[in-house]
């Protein structure tokens, strides 16, 4: 208390300069000696405040402190005993130590520094609760998705083993010569009828797929929007501006209630005890935040433009998809081409229209059901494109 032993120094030279009595220069010396010690108590106080993880309340319970220090200066000055010179400290030469610790007091009952603390803990809560949200969202993203996945795989593999089940059928028949009576007998109409239901149930399934995908995605989008939203006043630059602040406060105490001989070497040391609680929220903040914006938020934005950026996560496994419905779709037109000319050449009557009815309605129930299929398709990936 270095404050407080220059005070009582000047106390004691005063004494002797203007003629006080032993006892009330004991008295003065064990008055300021309890006001050194009660003030170290409210600097305690101070500093347990600041390295509080939970800081509600904590600007009020800094300027109360404050406040009970003024309360102690003021009770320090009115218990001084009367000296020749006059009363209070002014009366025993420590005027510029009253004047000093008031303004000083004032200073730090602004609460500055207790608000800086108060912003760094709740930007640190803030991005705790982020990061809990994040996970949970980005978990129940990536499991919704999951499933959708695997319901899309499973319609994209039927889809294909149909439309390869449609060419083996048709290369089948052809080797065998039986191709034609197929089409006559009217087998054929109940099987295209077949694969195009399935066309239909199946694309319908996989558009439904790809609007929960895009439901998805809209959310990793909406969270990508919300941090960087939040960046501002979330990251740590803003942790560091708003810490430095505070240290700018703390170094300054002192300098604020500098006096004639007060140093205010006591607060100076207060302030410089102020920055370790302050430095070390600082750091947690930015721990928190480093993990918000340096980690999860790259997490959503590399979704978003991987996982989901088509209806499967993987953009090839669609692709080879469409490439391999389009060769099958040459080969069965092909077959269908050479099953025409086939008809063409029967000889006019029953057999040749039941065989030629029955292969129009295949032909165009086929292109009809693979153009559904790859508008679906298209209208499928369009969900995903936002």
């Amino acid at each position: 208390m270095e404050d407080i032993v220059q005070a009582a120094g000047v106390i004691a030279k005063t004494a002797g300069e203007v003629g006080m009595t032993r006892d009330d220069l004991a008295k003065a010396k064990d008055l300021l000696q309890k006001y050194g010690d009660e003030r170290d108590r409210l600097f305690d106080q101070m500093l347990s405040l600041l390295s509080k993880s939970d800081t509600n309340g904590i600007t009020d319970d800094w300027k109360s402190l404050c406040e009970k220090g003024n309360d102690l200066l003021e009770g320090l000055n009115n218990d001084m005993p009367k000296s020749p010179a006059g009363e209070g400290l002014n009366g025993v030469g420590a005027r510029d130590f009253g004047e000093g610790e008031k303004k000083v007091w004032a200073e730090n009952g602004k609460g500055q520094l207790a608000l800086v603390a108060d912003v760094i803990a709740k930007v640190n809560a803030a991005n705790v609760g982020l990061i809990q949200q994040c996970n949970d969202d980005l978990k129940t993203i990536r499991d919704g998705n999951a499933e959708v996945q695997s319901q899309l795989s499973e319609n994209l593999d039927a889809i294909r083993n149909d439309l390869l089940d449609v060419a083996n059928t048709l290369a089948s028949k052809k080797n065998d010569k039986t191709l034609t009576s197929w089409m006559k007998e009217g087998e054929a109409r109940n099987y295209v009828k077949k694969w195009s239901d399935g066309i239909v149930q199946r694309t319908d399934n996989n558009f439904k797929g790809a609007q929960q995908k895009g439901a998805l995605k809209k959310q990793i989008l909406d969270k990508i929007e919300m941090l960087n939203n939040a960046r501002e006043q979330l990251d740590e630059k803003w942790i560091d501006d708003m810490y430095r602040s505070g240290e700018d406060c703390a170094k300054s105490l002192a300098g604020a209630s500098e006096t004639g001989d007060y140093r205010a070497l006591d607060w100076t040391r207060f302030g410089e005890s102020c920055i370790e609680p302050l430095a070390e929220s600082r750091d947690n903040a930015k721990e928190q935040s480093k993990t918000v914006f340096d980690e999860l938020l790259p997490e959503f934005q590399n979704d978003s433009t991987t996982t989901f950026a088509g209806v499967t996560d993987d953009p090839s496994k669609l692709a080879d998809w469409k490439s391999a419905l389009q060769d099958k779709q040459e080969s069965i037109q092909e077959a269908l081409a050479t099953e025409d000319e086939e008809i063409k050449n029967l000889a006019e009557g029953p057999y040749q229209d039941a065989a030629r009815e029955t292969f129009d309605e295949f032909r165009s129930t086929f292109a009809d059901g693979m153009k559904l299929l790859f508008d679906k398709t298209k209208d499928a990936e369009d969900q995903l494109r936002v």
